[in-house]
């Protein structure tokens, strides 16, 4: 399982971050900031857009506007240059290396940098993780069976990843935390008259009822609940606090989230 580095044998101390973007460094400072106020992190956990981007040729496969395409600063951490603090599991959002990811598949993207991959149920450091990469398309998710032969397509998730997380939900029998990049439909008001949000990830949480889903990709902090799930939606890193949420699990096993712990 993901989270067999970096257990602790008391309290368990989770980060968990917004869109990163290739802010590595920003991420390392703001993690320092963590630790500093509350001790120790066991993990943190990304909920995609993180452009973990090693080198010009993962950068090359990201899809979007040349903005997006950029190497960023993780060559700084894939050469051990810096130190995030505690290992990064990270799931894709729509601006990620995707061709060189798909390569790889689940697992050490690099020394401490961990892909959780396209779609699963999963342990990280005790925790009960189950997690969706990618974003909606009709063109892919809604096509049974659908191909991703473009770089465009490989930033969609399909309707058999959406089955594959509730089927190891189902196994697993409880599911602590969901991470997927959209939002889940009904939490926010229609933004400039589009609906904000995605019908299939609300119905994915409703399915598998974790105790906190949480989400990225509109770049600004919201709060809502989806059934007993409460789902946290995070900011871009720029934003400071609005991109962090902490949660703790004491020695009993009970699962807190720290308010305004950043």
């Amino acid at each position: 399982m993901a989270g067999r580095r970096g257990v602790a044998a008391g309290p368990v101390r989770v980060l968990v971050v917004g869109d990163v973007h290739g802010e590595f460094e920003l991420l390392a400072e703001w993690v320092a900031a963590v630790r500093q106020d509350h001790g120790a992190l066991d993990a943190v956990l990304a909920v995609g857009d993180v452009e973990p981007n090693r080198d010009e040729t993962d950068a090359a496969g990201v899809h979007g506007p040349a903005k997006y395409r950029k190497v960023g600063d993780f060559p700084l951490v894939h050469e051990g240059l810096l130190d995030l603090g505690a290992p990064l599991y990270f799931i894709g959002g729509n601006h990620e290396p995707w061709p060189a990811l798909d390569d790889a598949g689940p697992g050490w993207w690099s020394d401490g940098v961990y892909f959780l991959g396209r779609a699963g149920v999963t342990d990280v450091v005790g925790l009960r993780v189950a997690f969706l990469s990618g974003i909606h398309s009709p063109r892919v998710t809604d096509v049974p069976k659908a191909r991703r032969d473009t770089v465009r397509e490989r930033t969609y998730y399909t309707a058999e990843e959406l089955e594959q997380v509730r089927r190891a939900a189902r196994r697993a029998g409880r599911v602590d935390i969901l991470l997927t990049h959209d939002w889940p439909s009904g939490v926010a008001e229609p933004r400039r008259g589009t609906p904000v949000g995605r019908p299939e990830l609300r119905a994915l949480s409703e399915r598998i009822r974790p105790r906190w889903h949480f989400c990225g990709h509109m770049h600004h902090r919201h709060r809502a609940a989806v059934g007993p799930t409460e789902v946290v939606c995070l900011g871009h890193i720029r934003t400071g606090p609005a991109a962090f949420a902490v949660i703790e699990r004491n020695p009993d096993g009970q699962l807190k989230l720290i308010e305004n712990a950043v």
